[in-house]
């Protein structure tokens, strides 16, 4: 009786302080249900008494726990029996609420949010993939670049990679907001969560827990260019932007490195997606373009990488890297050009070639073209893809038109991740050492374009194997602790 009558004095202050359903306007299916219907037991913080799952199945209202799955934001769930762990689901009032004052009850992302934070704040992808098992939206860049997420989960791009701060708050309870309940006897500390939870299944989880917010709030600085992290605000001559604080610089500068993004990302019309290994790393436009503590950039003038900003990160003997990747581009740009403007010379002659010829020729010109326009060190192995692709082209112009196909240039090795060109790109330029037997400097290039050779035919950790001299070995071992030696203590 005791419990019956705490019962109805809970409900008659219910009554008395007016019930938020009752007041609800339209198709709200609660409008007519009077407010002990559901709230059962002792009133909780905001006034109100817990809801038990028998209040929500009673009545023929929900009598199979409502639908085996539901959508939330992106999310579709197990919703019948939803498990809050092998023994126990989650009780409906956990979810379904209703803040004080308000006429709807629901359920929203962000009570998902206070049983998966280990999941979103940890910024991991098996958290991720909890909710978002196989995300099938498409978004944009900061520069106009669609995004395919089945793409990018193909290439295993973590979500990581482009995904942080998705949490707002903390599931932190504080034991002064049990008085709310317990005014007679608070307690001294929290319990375990385990048997908090079981001690309190009528209540919603917002009785207890302050909201956590679970949603996108910073991207990746490779998805979402900040034009001020690069660029002075200022310009050449003033104009109104420089003073408006509405003004934007993507009002007047959309999309302006939307190419620069898409060969970064790997984004390339009718090929795989291939993310350069910088991309990756972690490693954006600023990481590069902007000198650590170094002046702001001035108004009008581009930002050009150098080696400093390879040394930052991979230590002074990578000083050279960078310089010795734009010279191999050049050479095989210069290689590339030569050959599709004998191939269009050739094929121009007095007998016209068939229009499926032109189309791969002006096809070759225009994916060089773009690598000259965006820059191919931003990628090197979706630009040695698409360098190769344009020499395929060419080749495939001349059988189009009939004709004997000229030998292609030799590009060197293909450009893959871990392969030895990935770092070492344009090392062709470089002596490899003095044969010992005719005393002639030999050179990467006849090593690599001409006699094929893999790098581990010369190159590999431990000594020379047998019949290679040892001026002409090199021990990676070794050379890859002297490398790592030179590099910074800290960054």
């Amino acid at each position: 009786m005791l419990e019956v009558r705490r019962a109805l004095a809970a409900a008659a202050v219910l009554l008395l302080a007016g019930c938020a359903h009752g007041a609800a306007r339209g198709a709200d299916p609660h409008a007519k249900v009077a407010c002990v219907g559901c709230h059962r037991g002792a009133p909780t913080a905001s006034g109100r008494s817990g809801v038990p799952d028998v209040a929500c199945s009673s009545r023929g209202c929900h009598p199979n726990g409502g639908p085996d799955t539901a959508h939330i934001a992106m999310v579709t769930f197990r919703h019948s029996r939803h498990p809050m762990s092998s023994q126990r689901a989650v009780p409906c009032a956990a979810c379904h609420t209703h803040a004080e004052g308000s006429r709807v009850l629901r359920a929203d992302s962000t009570t998902c949010a206070l049983c998966h934070f280990a999941d979103v704040s940890g910024l991991r992808d098996a958290g991720c993939a909890t909710c978002h098992p196989s995300p099938r939206h498409t978004a944009t860049t900061s520069q106009g670049v669609l995004l395919s997420h089945p793409l990018l989960s193909q290439a295993h791009v973590p979500c990581a990679r482009c995904h942080f701060r998705l949490v707002v708050g903390d599931t932190t309870v504080v034991v002064a907001r049990c008085a709310a309940c317990h005014q007679a006897k608070p307690p001294s500390k929290l319990p375990p969560a385990d048997s908090a939870h079981a001690l309190h299944p009528e209540l919603s989880c917002r009785s207890c827990h302050a909201a956590v917010v679970h949603r996108v709030m910073a991207m990746s600085g490779s998805i979402a260019l900040e034009c001020l992290d690069c660029h002075d605000r200022r310009h050449r001559r003033p104009i109104p932007a420089d003073t408006s604080r509405t003004a934007k610089c993507a009002d007047c500068h959309a999309g302006v490195h939307a190419e620069q993004q898409r060969l970064i990302l790997g984004f390339m019309p009718g090929e795989p997606l291939t993310p350069s290994l910088m991309f990756m790393g972690g490693v954006t436009c600023r990481s590069c373009h902007v000198t650590p503590e170094g002046p702001s950039p001035r108004p009008g003038m581009s930002l050009k990488p150098g080696g400093a900003a390879c040394v930052g990160c991979h230590g002074s003997g990578w000083s050279a890297v960078l310089a010795r990747w734009r010279r191999g581009l050049q050479r095989r740009d210069a290689w590339i050009g030569e050959y599709l403007r004998s191939a269009e010379a050739s094929l121009g002659g007095p007998a016209a070639p068939p229009p499926s010829a032109l189309a791969r020729l002006a096809e070759a010109k225009g994916l060089m073209d773009y690598l000259r326009r965006t820059g191919a060190v931003h990628n090197l192995t979706a630009s040695d893809r698409i360098m190769r692709h344009a020499l395929d082209l060419a080749a495939g112009a001349y059988r189009a038109a009939g004709r004997e196909v000229p030998p292609v240039p030799e590009l060197g090795p293909q450009v893959r991740p871990g392969a030895c060109i990935s770092c070492h790109y344009g090392i062709e330029e470089a002596a490899a050492g003095r044969d010992s037997a005719s005393g002639r400097t030999v050179t990467h290039a006849e090593h690599l374009l001409r006699a094929f050779l893999p790098c581990d035919a010369c190159h590999a950790a431990g000594a020379a194997p047998p019949g290679i001299p040892d001026s002409l070995w090199i021990d990676t071992l070794k050379a890859i602790t002297r490398l790592k030696g030179a590099r910074p203590a800290s960054r």
